[in-house]
């Protein structure tokens, strides 16, 4: 069996880099969009297993990449990130079906156990480090 293809959409190229390795040294196999639009584009030409989704994007908010994800794929789990937390701002990813939400900067351990768990617990919410 493949490993799960996580797809990473997130404007800033250092974050999407550092995501990237530290998700391939754990397994997964990674794919990149730095827009909502990019990224709403890659998750219909070749669905990944799980999508972590920055909610600052240039073109859409992350908010409603999520909406637009939750009606074409409603079973994609989605793992929102931010760097600029607010308990408003996970209650608002958990209504919209998001299956987590990470405080950027978050380490490589916190990061490997949100995809984890994520990826086993699909309909479940993941704890995540608010």
């Amino acid at each position: 069996m493949p490993a799960p293809r996580i797809l990473v959409i997130d404007d800033e190229k250092l974050i999407r880099w550092s995501v990237s390795k530290v998700l391939e040294r754990g397994g997964y196999r990674v794919s990149e969009a730095a827009t909502g639009k990019d990224g709403l584009a890659a998750i219909e030409a070749d669905p990944p297993d799980l999508v972590l989704l920055d909610i600052t994007l240039p073109d859409l908010d992350g908010f409603s990449v999520l909406k637009a994800i939750r009606q074409s794929r409603p079973e994609l789990p989605v793992l929102m990130m931010t760097a600029d937390a607010t308990r408003e701002t996970a209650r608002q990813a958990f209504h919209l079906g998001a299956r987590g939400h990470l405080d950027k900067p978050f380490d490589p351990a916190s990061l490997q156990a949100a995809v984890s768990d994520a990826l086993q617990s699909p309909s479940q919410p993941v704890q995540t480090n608010q």
